[in-house]
């Protein structure tokens, strides 16, 4: 095996576990998305509902969709990231493809 081929062969494991990265966090970013969609209905209700007398839990409930926001957009950062790792391992497979 030649240098190049054990490059080839390290930089599509490493391409492989970045795909199985991204999958990971599309998971998360959509259990994220499905809670806050879920919390924003609830809030929703919470301001609708005329008889309620306690605010409180509408401030938890604002409180919580602001973390969850954040968390999408964390996750939303990390998969970028990886996104960028992946374009630049296929940049180095196209090169050594090229020779």
């Amino acid at each position: 095996m030649t240098g190049a081929d054990a490059e080839r062969q390290q930089l599509l494991r490493r391409r492989l576990a970045l795909v199985g990265a991204i999958s990971a966090l599309n998971a998360e970013a959509l259990r994220t998305l499905q809670q806050l969609a879920g919390l924003e209905i609830d809030m929703q209700r919470l301001e609708d509902d005329a008889r309620m007398q306690d605010s409180g839990s509408l401030s938890a409930a604002n409180g919580e969709a602001a973390a969850l926001r954040e968390a999408q957009a964390d996750c939303a950062a990390r998969i970028e990231a990886v996104e960028a790792e992946m374009a630049e391992i296929d940049r180095h497979l196209a090169a050594l493809a090229g020779n």
